[in-house]
């Protein structure tokens, strides 16, 4: 017989024993519900190891305190909303290290005690009530928000966070001398010489070269570029017919028998006016108190005449597509025929005769002998026109334009051997002992200029000159000197990449010639010729500078974990 301590004892076993199979039936029944949700999995991690996972530890001023696995979580999400929704981007990943970096900003936020303003608030959802409360309410709601509220609070944690990062980067502020040492960077001068090879050099040797009818065919067929088609290419163009009625036939017996000129309304020609006056009423030439447009006071019946002869034509147009011989019909009708059987090119239309103009060109989206509806309104006169027949941009078959092809052939040989005689140039220059294939090949000026002189090539300085622009230092250069300004560019671009010596090229500048390049030297401008506006300009890039060196070492990972010995936690994984 059991004594009662031995009863109660077990008891209490069975008990310990009821709740565990019913704490195991709850996390079962919650497993199934919410899927192993993140924050549903905290609570069972909590419930059985005693408390949330760290992720890592962070030391604040008031201590050590810890980033769990909600913390990773909650930055994870508003750092992504911040980039996504906001445009706030501190980092250029989504990384492990850069969640945590995000979540110590937080907990720096949270230690600081810093707080948003009503009035931050308001201006970064500016722009989102805008456009109303429904529009705003709308847009929170796609955002998965069940209030503004909710919404409202993650800007204010994401303007947390940048007032963090605000009040960190006031040490992200250049000296003097940081300011002095951009200036100093952005304006070294160098000494450069250059030889430019010019492809009309090679016009000769080109010439008497010789292509074989398959090495055309295969340069004609898929070699030519943009402008070079375009230059053989076969012009579009246009055979039409016109009629047209003018001033002295609105006055035949002719056109009476059909047309009846009845006066118009002042509503009409005001219309009439106004629709054509930017067309048919602007002034050649534009004196100083003079509107471009003529008045109708200046016209006098000069609108009225054109909306009679526009009512007339327009009355031709009915009739038109049901008459087969249009000469005929223009001669009894009183208007005048003219039939243009040739092609026309686009580019000589502006040139035909009474009618030249680029009102034509509209012929080219017309269906072939069909009448166009609007009639051309022009001083004098007013005609219809069909097209009758059109035929498109094209490019010939190859016999029929050999000639022209084989000059075109020619002048690539010309640019390919200057090109050629660029690489043999700077295969010419001597290697020092040490050079390895594929160093970059540097000699002296002497060296340079004799290589060149032996290459029958003249050499032409640059002399000493800012890497970059400086209109208040800078000599003045023809428009025409591409060359030089691109490669004062390339070589600029360069320079810090770039060893005394160095040669820079071949760079091709097409038919202004192909350039080698020579870096003779380099020295430090003079600060006494500094600008004003060069040194603010300076200061805005030393700013720069340093805020992005404050970006990668301070607020980095690396950086917080100097700074605030940010360290992860590393899992220790249990073998079953």
């Amino acid at each position: 017989m059991r004594s009662a301590e031995t009863n109660e004892l077990t008891e209490v076993q069975q008990m310990s024993t009821l709740k565990r199979w019913s704490l195991i039936g709850v996390a079962v029944f919650c497993l199934i519900i919410f899927t192993v949700t993140g924050p549903m999995t905290d609570v069972l991690t909590n419930a059985f190891s005693g408390g949330p996972l760290v992720e890592a530890t962070v030391d604040m001023p008031s201590g050590t305190v810890n980033i769990t696995s909600s913390d990773y979580r909650y930055a994870a999400g508003l750092k992504e909303w911040s980039e996504r929704m906001l445009g706030r981007s501190l980092y250029d990943d989504n990384s492990t290290e850069s969640v945590l970096a995000y979540a110590t900003l937080i907990k720096l936020a949270d230690e600081m005690q810093i707080q948003t303003a009503d009035s931050q608030l308001q201006g970064m959802l500016s722009g989102f009530v805008s456009q109303g409360a429904d529009a705003y309410r709308n847009f929170w709601r796609s955002q998965g928000f069940a209030s503004a509220l909710g919404f409202e609070n993650n800007v204010r944690q994401s303007l947390r966070v940048g007032a963090v990062v605000d009040l960190l980067s006031t040490s992200a502020v250049p000296t003097e001398q940081d300011i002095l040492d951009v200036w100093s960077e952005s304006f070294q001068e160098m000494n450069v010489q250059y030889a430019v090879l010019h492809p009309s050099n090679f016009a000769d040797a080109a010439a008497a070269l010789e292509v074989s009818d398959e090495d055309l065919a295969v340069f004609f067929a898929s070699e030519l570029n943009p402008q070079e088609t375009s230059e053989l290419e076969i012009e579009q163009a246009v055979a039409f017919e016109v009629v047209l009625l003018d001033e002295v036939a609105m006055e035949s017996d002719a056109v009476k028998a059909w047309f009846s000129a009845d006066e118009p309304s002042a509503e009409a020609l005001d219309g009439f006016y106004a629709s054509n006056k930017y067309l048919l009423y602007v002034r050649e030439k534009v004196g100083d108190d003079l509107d471009p447009i003529i008045s109708r006071e200046e016209l006098g019946d000069r609108v009225k005449n054109d909306y009679l002869m526009h009512q007339a034509v327009t009355e031709l147009s009915f009739e038109l597509p049901d008459t087969e011989n249009v000469q005929e019909f223009s001669a009894e009708k009183g208007a005048t025929y003219i039939s243009y059987s040739e092609m026309i090119e686009l580019s000589l239309l502006g040139d035909v005769e009474l009618i030249g103009g680029v009102q034509l060109r509209r012929l080219f989206q017309a269906e072939e002998n069909i009448w166009m509806p609007s009639p051309v309104q022009m001083e004098g006169h007013v005609f219809l026109m069909r097209p009758t027949a059109k035929r498109d941009r094209q490019l010939p078959e190859l016999t029929e334009i050999r000639s022209d092809v084989v000059e075109l052939w020619r002048s690539r040989q010309q640019q390919r051997l200057a090109s050629e005689a660029a690489d043999q140039l700077i295969a010419d220059l001597p290697r020092g002992v040490d050079y390895v294939e594929g160093d970059a090949v540097s000699v002296s000026a002497e060296e340079f200029t004799n290589a060149a002189a032996e290459a029958s090539l003249a050499i032409e300085q640059m002399g000493w000159i800012s890497r970059t622009p400086r209109t208040t230092t800078d000599p003045f250069w023809p428009s025409d000197a591409t060359v030089l300004r691109s490669l004062r560019t390339q070589v600029g671009g360069q320079l810090s990449d770039l060893i005394d010596g160095e040669i820079v090229g071949p760079q091709d500048f097409g038919d202004k010639g192909i350039a080698v390049a020579h870096l003779i030297g380099r020295r430090d401008a003079e600060s006494s010729s500094m600008w004003p506006a060069e040194y603010e300009r300076a200061k805005m890039l030393a700013t720069q500078k340093a805020y992005t060196s404050f970006q990668s070492d301070q607020i980095s990972y690396e950086g917080m974990a100097r700074t605030y010995n940010l360290q992860k936690v590393e899992r220790v994984e249990v073998a079953n």
